[in-house]
C-alpha cells in the first residue's frame, strides 16, 4: 500500500497545474516585441494597468503579442471593463482566455514592459529578446520575474538596458529584489532564502559579480561582493566562488562559506 501510495504522489506531483479560464479585454497586437511596445506605449496614459500578453498564453496556436487593458473571472465585469476600455480602444473586444500555468499572464505581469515602447528605434546593441521579460520558476512555489526594461539615459554605455529582478510568492504577491542587476543567474533557494549572481562591474577587464541574498518575504539579507555561482550546502551556508583581481590583472577565484544569518565568512 505505501508503494501504492508513493506512486500515487509522484504522479500527482508530474501532472500540469490546473489551467483557469478569464475574460480578457483585448486591444492592438503585433508580432514583434518592439511593434507592440510603439502601439501599447500611448494607452498605459489612460490605462495604466494594461500589460502585453503572448497569445500563446491563452492557448492560441498562432502566437503573436497582445495588449490587453483589463482581466476579469466573469463575463459581467468583463463587459463592464470592455465599456471602459473602449473609451480609449474603440475596437476593443472581450475573449475568453485560457490561462497557460505558470506563464507570466498567470501573474498578470506583462511580457513587454511599458518602458520598451519608448525604445528609440536607431536604438544600438538590442536584440529582440533584450525586450523580453521572463519568469523563473523556483522548486518551492514561488517565481523570480526577470524585467527587462529601459532607462533612457543618453550617456549610458549599456544602451539603456535593465534588468529588475522582482519575486512572486506562493499567492502571487510581488517584491521587488534588484532594481539593475545585469545578467542574472538561475537563482538557488533553502528554506526560503534566495540568491543569484549580478553582474556588478569590470575589474581591470574582469567581469565581476555581487550575490545578493533574500529571506522569504523578500528583504535583503546581504550581498556577498565579487563572487559568483551561488550554492547552499549545508545549513544555512551559501557557497560561492571569491573574484580576486591579481597585480598582473587576471582573475583568480578562491571558494567561500558564508553562514546567511550573519551574512559572515566562515573559517
Amino acid at each position: 500500500m505505501r508503494a501504492v501510495a508513493l506512486f500515487v504522489v509522484l504522479v500527482a506531483a508530474t501532472l500540469p497545474a490546473h489551467a483557469v479560464t478569464i475574460w480578457i479585454i483585448a486591444g492592438p497586437t503585433d508580432p514583434t516585441a518592439a511593434g507592440i511596445a510603439k502601439k501599447a506605449e500611448p494607452l498605459y496614459r489612460s490605462v495604466p494597468d494594461g500589460f502585453v500578453i503572448q497569445t500563446a498564453d491563452c492557448g492560441d496556436n498562432q502566437n503573436v503579442f497582445m495588449w490587453i487593458g483589463a482581466t476579469a473571472n466573469a463575463d459581467k465585469p468583463a463587459l463592464a471593463a470592455r465599456l471602459r476600455i473602449r473609451q480609449v480602444v474603440p475596437d476593443a473586444y472581450m475573449r475568453a482566455c485560457k490561462v497557460r500555468p505558470g506563464s507570466l499572464l498567470a501573474l498578470r505581469m506583462s511580457v513587454v514592459d511599458r518602458s520598451i515602447g519608448l525604445l528609440p528605434d536607431d536604438a544600438r546593441n538590442w536584440e529582440p529578446g533584450d525586450r523580453l521579460s521572463l519568469l523563473r520558476p523556483l522548486p518551492d512555489g514561488r517565481s523570480l520575474i526577470i524585467v527587462r526594461y529601459f532607462a533612457n539615459d543618453p550617456a549610458d554605455p549599456f544602451g539603456g538596458k535593465r534588468e529588475r529582478v522582482v519575486l512572486a510568492n506562493r499567492a502571487g504577491k510581488r517584491v521587488v529584489l534588484d532594481n539593475d542587476c545585469v545578467d542574472p543567474s538561475d537563482a538557488v533557494t533553502q528554506h526560503g532564502y534566495v540568491a543569484f549572481e549580478c553582474v556588478r562591474g569590470l575589474a581591470s577587464d574582469n567581469v565581476v559579480h555581487g550575490v545578493p541574498v533574500f529571506d522569504d518575504a523578500g528583504s535583503k539579507l546581504f550581498e556577498a561582493r565579487h563572487c559568483r555561482d551561488p550554492k547552499f550546502t549545508g545549513e544555512r551556508v551559501l557557497a560561492c566562488d571569491g573574484e580576486q583581481v591579481g597585480a598582473d590583472g587576471k582573475l583568480e577565484l578562491k571558494k567561500r562559506r558564508i553562514g546567511v544569518e550573519r551574512g559572515n565568512d566562515l573559517m
